[in-house]
Order: structure tokens, then C-alpha cells, then sequence
């Protein structure tokens, strides 16, 4: 068990230090062993097909971030772990706890589905997941797989997939615990349990984050604090070699200080921009899954069942004013049947889901929040047909149709190609098409005095390929994709310049996405690790105007140095974000303005002073930037 008491650091007003010490000690001796791929091609890829393929045998452009990377760096949230990520977009909208979006590929937020331990998380509300909330403790590993993957995923897959996988139990007992606290009033810890068995595992954990804020606004001097609590539990059990069970809950409860945007009449001099206010935003969310495994001859079968129940509200000077509560439940069957020969293996994957959707719009009083509900069933149809011929080419050709009980019928698919040439390089392409239905805020949503809905909007449908190659290098790897993709009847925001309130429409024509993601790590020395990523994008609306907060310019560094006595290390981190455009209401036709580039600098560092005892410390924002993500 480890635990962390913290020494507060505050230096410079927008730097956060963190200085803890840690004490660790075995709850039993069990030894836990971390099997180690025997080179960087031949990483199991879970979230890429419908069956665990090795990167090898991929044809989609996949990155994985893992738990060592994690500790390493002394990351606290997904959302940072993610800005490393080519082709991904981080845009947080004010101190911890605001808002916080992901974009893939220049895609909007809601077209990305994300996973953990395969249960979706996506709000049924706006179809998105608020990185805001995800804390990044007892994480194993997170898959993000870009490009179009609605054959796979359904709805909202048109930007891509994240797939978090926690930490399981291993033989024995293993615990660890963690607190620590630094600027800005910042405090968070974190405990975990995890042990089984040879037929049973569990692991379970509780996290903690809390902090006094900064204050966004140019007006006053208000912080606006966050508040974080998450729970998770997951345990499986084995009990032969043909069956398996699998079931994991997670719960996250949150609190988050925020301030309004000046619309008042007549304009004053804070006229569109943020100003103190006392606004509070409180969320619940409970995500559960079971899934059955077993074999029956030449036959895999998968069945899951998931649930997923949220609840958002906010308060304007301690009285209710809006929100919003939905569920997700969804049932699926996945059967796979593997046959072929040593020379050409091949695989024929059927599977089925149905999934019912529930949306709730509050309000103070019925008539002025036009207090509502509706329900949506889907019900979708797969297959997937993956071979390996004896020139060694992966290929791998899906379909899927969905029903809808709110719009039509849609029909997706992809076929990728994965060619090795010898034991270290591999040539890859995808072409797959996508669509995202309108969520059910933009359908039927409703903020007093902001935003108006729109029940008549189509869904957004894409289609998209990328080419690429991935090398596996004498001390290192690198991976070099260019992607290539066109999204129809975008949904986008609107602006009423009379009526101050915003609503959603189809734009008419094609939005295009196209850019270059390289991604590399180097192993300079038995000591030195490098690891570097750039991506160029260029994301434009049909009118050619660029996307807003889609930087064409997005890099990340990370440089690690392991002490020789293997005790520790340093951790130095660079994360670059290029110029990007977004929205001024100021001027009533929501003008467009331009938000300069800027650096985050993150230096992290361990050293274990005896085998039971270790220090950590970090330092984020080293370089003291004043920066905005949003305007």
C-alpha cells in the first residue's frame, strides 16, 4: 500500500506544484507478473475490429496509452493523457470542472464514443462524454482508434473510438493508496483493493479530486472550485477454459462552480463575455455492464448487457434552473466463427444490440423550462469478415444496418488492409463510411433565456479513408498516417442576433477533414526515453470558413529519464496547440476570432527512498502561459 501526504507549493499564478511523499508496503507476496509484447507490431489491439487482432493484423490507425505512461507523467485526468494523442483536440472551457471536449480528426465532441471496460459512456442527452469528469486512476490502458467506425460502434463513431480498460486483480492481494495536494487549494487521493484467485478477480477503488479554482472572467474575483468523487468496482470469473464472466460499475458524482455569459439588455461594457456569478452545475453518473464469454466448438460467443444513467443540474444563486437526466441501456450478442487453414486463417463475425434511450428536459415549473421527455429505440445488425492470406495481407470487411424509431434506417461499413513486410513494417489503409443522429438536446433540449432546439434536423452522415505505415525500429517505433474525410448535413450552432438565443441547423454541403499524423518513440539510452507527436489538419464547414476550436497545428513532446539505480525518474512534457478560431457574441453575429497558439510545460519526478518509501512531485504549466482554450 502507498500513501501520498502532500506538502502545498504555490508559486506564480498559473503554475500548479504538487511535492507528496509515498509509503508502500505488500498486502501479500503474491507476484504479479506484466506480460511485455516481443515488439511493437505484434501489441494485442482490442478496439480495432470485432475480435482482438494484433497491431500487425490492423488496418485502422490505433494509439495506446499506458499506465506507466500515466505515472510517469503524473497525470490526473483523461483529457491531459489525450492531448499527446495525433488527431485529437482537447478544448477545456475555464479552471477544473468546466466543460471539457475531445475532438478526433476535426469531427465535433458528440461524434466520438467513448468506452470503459466496454460499457458505453456517452450521456444519452448530447450524446458526449465531459472529460471534465474522468479521472485517470486505476487505468490499464486506453485505445484511441481514429476514423470513421459507425460499423462498429453505431451512432456517433464518425470521429473515432476510446476504449479505457481499468486495472483487473491479479493472484493474491494488492492495495495502494494516494494523497497529495498543491496550488490553487488542490487536493485529491485515491485508494484501491484489487486480488483473486486462479478462477476469480476483482479490483475495487475509490478516487477523490478537490480544488478552490481559478477564476475565467476579465470581472471580478471570484475562483470557481471543482469538486470530484469516483468509485469503480469490476470483478470476473473463469471458471474453465471455455467461459468467462466479466462485470464491471462505476460511479461519479461531481460539483463545479461556473460563471454565466453577460446578455443583459441594454448592452454594457461585459456584453458577451464571462462575468462572476454565483452558478453551480451538479452531476451524477452510474455506468454498469455484464458480459458472458464461451466457447461451444468452433464458436465464440460474447453476450453483454450495459446501462448507463445521468443526471445533470444547475443552480443560479442556490435555485434550480435547468437540467437534464437520461439513460442508456443496451443488449448485444456477438458470435464468431473461426475456420481456414495454418496458411489462411479467416473469422465470420455476426452480431446484434438493441438500445433504448431515455431523455428528460427540466425545469423549475413546466412552463418555463418546457418540461418534457422522450424515448428512442435502436436496434442494429453486423457482420464482419476478417482473413489472413498467404501473402501474410490482414483484411477485414464489415457491414452494419441500424434501425431507428426517430430517423431511418442507416447503413454503414469499412474494409481495411493490413500488409506486413517483414517482422518490422507494416502498410495499412481503412475506408469506411459513418453517421451520428442528432442528440436529444439538439432535438428537444432546452435552456430559459439561451437556447432553442430543433426537432427537424437530419443526421449527419461521413465517409473517410486514411493510408499509412507503422515501423518498428531497432530502439524505437514510429507511425506516419495521412486521413482523409467528408461529413454531410453537419449540425452547427446558430445565432438569433434579435432574440440573444442560440439553437442548431443542418448546414447544407460537405465539410472536409484532411491532414498528416506522425507519431514516434525512441529509446535513446537504457535511461532515456523520447516519445513525439505532430498532426496538420485542416477542418472546414461547406462555406470553406475553418472549423473553430480545430487548431492546424498540434505537437506533443515527452522526455523521460530513468535513474540508473532504477528508483525513480524525470518526466519532462510539452504539449503545443497552434492557432485556433472560435466565436465572439459580442458583436451579435458571433464573429469569428482568432486564439493564439501556446505551450503547456509539465516536469514530473519519483524517487523511491527505501523500497516501502518514495517522493513524488510535479510542477504543471511550468512555463506560466496565459492561454485560452475557448474564447
Amino acid at each position: 500500500m502507498k500513501i501520498s501526504f502532500a506538502v502545498r507549493l504555490e508559486r506564480w499564478r498559473n503554475v500548479c506544484a504538487v511535492v507528496s511523499t509515498t509509503f508502500c508496503f505488500d498486502l501479500a507476496s503474491a507476484q504479479v507478473g506484466v506480460p511485455v509484447a516481443a515488439t511493437f507490431l505484434d501489441r494485442v489491439i482490442v478496439s480495432g475490429s470485432r475480435t482482438e487482432a494484433t497491431l500487425a493484423d490492423t488496418g485502422a490507425t490505433v494509439s495506446v496509452i499506458t499506465s506507466e505512461e500515466l505515472e510517469q507523467r503524473q497525470i490526473r485526468f483523461v483529457s491531459d493523457a489525450l492531448r499527446a494523442v495525433p488527431g485529437v483536440a482537447v478544448n477545456r472551457q475555464g479552471p477544473a470542472g468546466a466543460l471539457t471536449q475531445a475532438r478526433i480528426r476535426g469531427a465535433e465532441a458528440n461524434h466520438t464514443v467513448v468506452l470503459i471496460d466496454g460499457v458505453r459512456i456517452n450521456d444519452p442527452f448530447t450524446s458526449e462524454v465531459d472529460f471534465a469528469h474522468l479521472l485517470s486512476v486505476e487505468i490499464d490502458r486506453i485505445e484511441i482508434l481514429r476514423g470513421p467506425q459507425s460499423v462498429l460502434y453505431g451512432s456517433e463513431a464518425i470521429g473515432g473510438v476510446i476504449s479505457i480498460f481499468t486495472k483487473r486483480g491479479a493472484t493474491g492481494v494488492q492495495g495502494d493508496a494516494s494523497a497529495e495536494g498543491g496550488s490553487f487549494s488542490t487536493v485529491s487521493g485515491a485508494a484501491a483493493l484489487r486480488g483473486g484467485t486462479e478462477s476469480v478477480s476483482y479490483a475495487l477503488s475509490a478516487a477523490g479530486f478537490s480544488t478552490d479554482g481559478t477564476n475565467i472572467s476579465r470581472f471580478g474575483s471570484e475562483d470557481d472550485g471543482y469538486r470530484n468523487r469516483t468509485l469503480t468496482a469490476r470483478a470476473g470469473w473463469k471458471p474453465n477454459t471455455c467461459a468467462a464472466l466479466d462485470a464491471s460499475l462505476r460511479y461519479r458524482d461531481s460539483r463545479a462552480k461556473f460563471d454565466p455569459q453577460d446578455f443583459g439588455f441594454p448592452p454594457g461594457p461585459s456584453f458577451g463575455l464571462i462575468v462572476d456569478g454565483d452558478r453551480k452545475g451538479e452531476g451524477e453518473q452510474w455506468d454498469a455492464g455484464v458480459r458472458g464469454y464461451m466457447t461451444t466448438g468452433v464458436l465464440d460467443h460474447q453476450l453483454g448487457v450495459n446501462r448507463t444513467q445521468t443526471e445533470e443540474d444547475v443552480f443560479a444563486q442556490g435555485i434550480f434552473t435547468n437540467g437534464f437526466a437520461g439513460t442508456r441501456m443496451r443488449v448485444d450478442y456477438q458470435g464468431t466463427w473461426r475456420f481456414g487453414s495454418a496458411g489462411m486463417q479467416q473469422a465470420l463475425t455476426f452480431a446484434a444490440e438493441h438500445e433504448r434511450q431515455e431523455f428528460e428536459s427540466k425545469g423549475p415549473t413546466p412552463a418555463s423550462a418546457q418540461n418534457q421527455s422522450r424515448d428512442n429505440d435502436k436496434t442494429g445488425v453486423a457482420a464482419e469478415y476478417q482473413v489472413r492470406l498467404p501473402s501474410l495481407t490482414a483484411l477485414t470487411l464489415s457491414v452494419r444496418h441500424d434501425n431507428h424509431e426517430l430517423f431511418e434506417d442507416a447503413t454503414t461499413y469499412r474494409i481495411t488492409a493490413a500488409q506486413p513486410v517483414g517482422q518490422r513494417m507494416k502498410f495499412r489503409a481503412s475506408y469506411g463510411t459513418g453517421h451520428a443522429n442528432p442528440t436529444f438536446f439538439e432535438l428537444f433540449g432546452f435552456i430559459p433565456g439561451s437556447f432553442d432546439p430543433n426537432p427537424r434536423l437530419k443526421p449527419e452522415q461521413s465517409r473517410g479513408f486514411d493510408v499509412g505505415a507503422d515501423f518498428a525500429l531497432d530502439h524505437g517505433q514510429l507511425s506516419v498516417t495521412y486521413f482523409d474525410t467528408v461529413l454531410e448535413d453537419e449540425i452547427a450552432g446558430t445565432f438569433d442576433s434579435t432574440t440573444f438565443r442560440s439553437s442548431v441547423a443542418n448546414l447544407a454541403g460537405e465539410s472536409k477533414r484532411r491532414g498528416v499524423e506522425v507519431e514516434a518513440r525512441y529509446a535513446a539510452s537504457a535511461s532515456l526515453n523520447v516519445a513525439v507527436a505532430y498532426t496538420y489538419m485542416d477542418a472546414t464547414q461547406p462555406d470553406g470558413q475553418r472549423e473553430v476550436r480545430r487548431p492546424r497545428h498540434m505537437a506533443s513532446a515527452a522526455v523521460t529519464y530513468s535513474f540508473a539505480d532504477a528508483r525513480g525518474g524525470l518526466t519532462l512534457t510539452a504539449d503545443y496547440n497552434g492557432r485556433q478560431e472560435d466565436l465572439d457574441f459580442r458583436t451579435f453575429t458571433a464573429a469569428r476570432v482568432t486564439l493564439r497558439e501556446y505551450t503547456l510545460v509539465r516536469l514530473a519526478g519519483s524517487y523511491a527512498l527505501t523500497r516501502h518509501v518514495s517522493l513524488t512531485a510535479r510542477v504543471e504549466n511550468l512555463l506560466d502561459q496565459d492561454y485560452q482554450e475557448v474564447f
